[in-house]
């Protein structure tokens, strides 16, 4: 049975969830603003913990992330892979990541 007949039967509809970096501000805000008030289930990716609880306090649900580190990236896949139950309808990769320094010295 597939996943569409299986909520039709069930009268279950679920909510389309999409993971958004760079939300604490900007494009990344407005962005989880509107797609919230479209019914989208967002959830909005920050780097620093008080933004991850002002993310909660607005109603979306906060995944604390830092591009800069890759264990947070891997953990914060995994958050988003549990919470969204392994299936995700959209990511807007927004947070900003910048390198300074001449090219030659910049290692990855």
């Amino acid at each position: 049975m597939t996943h569409k007949a299986t909520e039709i039967l069930t009268g279950k509809v679920m909510q389309k969830s999409v993971f958004i970096t760079g939300c604490s501000s900007g494009i990344g805000l407005e962005s989880a603003l509107e797609l919230k008030r479209q019914g989208f289930h967002v959830l909005a990716g920050c780097r620093k913990p008080d933004d991850v609880e002002r993310m909660n306090n607005m109603g979306f649900t906060g995944v604390l992330i830092d591009l800069d580190s890759p264990e947070s990236v891997d953990r914060a896949a995994d958050e988003v892979i549990a919470l969204t139950d392994n299936c995700l309808y959209g990511i807007f990769n927004n947070a900003g990541f910048g390198m300074y320094g001449p090219l030659s010295t910049i290692s990855r």
